[in-house]
């Protein structure tokens, strides 16, 4: 699944929405998911101009963690540094104007949360298309070298009597294993068998006859 690697995510907030899914608030111990929530929340609301005190951002805490354990903690300011930047589809105007509750608050990270989802599942849709690229570059592999190693003994058990009975594929076949060459010359192809040596130039021959 080396190919896996190729995958790179379009910007920060899609490789920290990505990276995240691991560290969701709903897989913490509830004491940390809280008290995590609480530190990311006194840090970014005063940026954003939200007012409170300690009770009201605990507050604000325990419903965050109760209702969107979904995301990361540090998904909050992603949320908001997009609610500020004004690229989250929400559904009427948000205004802060100092005070903020968590209905509004619920509002911004509701629209988040529906930004995130499209992101996962691009970047799920993206990982899916290249493991199944992987898987049948793999499978081509495994029937390609099973098919060289069976050649010799297929053109050994050949039966047909004209190039008609020869399967179109064997031309690159004998290509691949240097029985048939090509040179330029004079003409736009000139066509030669390389040895008659072994048993199997006839085949050569044969496919000298047909794309002459």
């Amino acid at each position: 699944m080396n190919n896996l690697t190729q995958y790179q995510p379009r910007n920060s907030d899609e490789q920290a929405i990505i990276t995240a899914r691991s560290n969701r608030i709903a897989n913490m111990e509830q004491k940390d998911a809280y008290k995590q929530t609480l530190n990311v929340i006194s840090s970014v609301f005063p940026m954003y101009g939200i007012d409170g005190d300690l009770a009201f951002y605990a507050n604000i805490a325990k419903e965050i963690v109760k209702t969107f354990g979904q995301i990361a903690t540090n998904e909050i300011e992603i949320a908001f540094r997009m609610f500020s930047a004004e690229t989250l589809e929400l559904d009427d105007d948000v205004k802060f104007y100092g005070k903020a509750n968590m209905h509004t608050i619920g509002k911004i990270l509701n629209g988040y949360m529906s930004y995130r989802r499209k992101i996962i599942a691009s970047h799920d849709n993206e990982v899916a298309a290249l493991r199944h690229q992987v898987q049948m570059e793999e499978r081509g592999r495994i029937e390609r070298e099973k098919l060289y190693a069976e050649f010799p003994t297929m053109i050994k058990e050949f039966t047909g009597k004209t190039w008609e009975d020869v399967p179109l594929y064997w031309y690159d076949m004998c290509l691949k294993f240097d029985m048939i060459t090509y040179e330029e010359g004079d003409s736009s192809i000139c066509t030669w068998c390389r040895s008659a040596a072994t048993s199997l130039s006839w085949l050569a021959i044969i496919f000298l006859l047909y794309v002459i």
